[in-house]
């Protein structure tokens, strides 16, 4: 039953804040550095296609680029396509789409399409999974820290509003 309240808290999330644990998963699941990119609201246009992050590390001595994208609606295929775009376009190593949604009927189809593209999905359920298995946002027994999200979301209004600030 904690996935589903953690699943119904991410889906209540602000984009802000599933930039922030979507970092957070990243981060502590190897992907190196993240760097949030331009958009932080919804309604934002972003110079890299729409993606809001960005991991760099290496592989032994290699070094490895992923676009992530970021959204807060479920993963649709021209979300897929522009992924596959971005992957592209930057010579990226993986693309990897992060929706706290379910994935649409036409994408689920055909997301063994975009394999050869190296895009993955990570959907509103397997996300929960991750941040539940990684103690991202949960007490020690296990349940969802609704104060953590709270918190969360405070913060990410307090960086908007300072954000605005400085754009004046």
């Amino acid at each position: 039953m904690t996935n589903q309240t953690m699943l119904h808290v991410l889906q209540g999330s602000s984009l802000h804040s599933l930039l922030l644990l979507t970092s957070k998963v990243l981060s502590r699941s190897g992907f190196g550095e993240v760097q949030v990119l331009d958009r932080r609201e919804t309604r934002q246009k972003s110079r890299f296609g729409g993606h809001e992050l960005m991991c760099e590390s290496t592989f032994g001595s290699l070094p490895v680029k992923v676009i992530v994208k970021v959204i807060n609606d479920s993963v649709r295929l021209r979300m897929l396509d522009e992924l596959v775009g971005a992957v592209q376009r930057t010579k990226a190593d993986l693309g990897i789409i992060v929706s706290p949604r379910h994935v649409t009927a036409s994408a689920r189809k055909l997301q063994d399409h975009y394999k050869a593209s190296r895009v993955n999905i990570i959907d509103g359920t397997e996300l929960a999974d991750r941040l539940t298995r990684l103690g991202i946002g949960v007490r020690p027994k296990g349940d969802v820290d609704f104060q953590f999200f709270g918190a969360l979301e405070e913060v990410g209004h307090r960086v908007t509003a300072f954000m605005k600030m400085g754009a004046r």
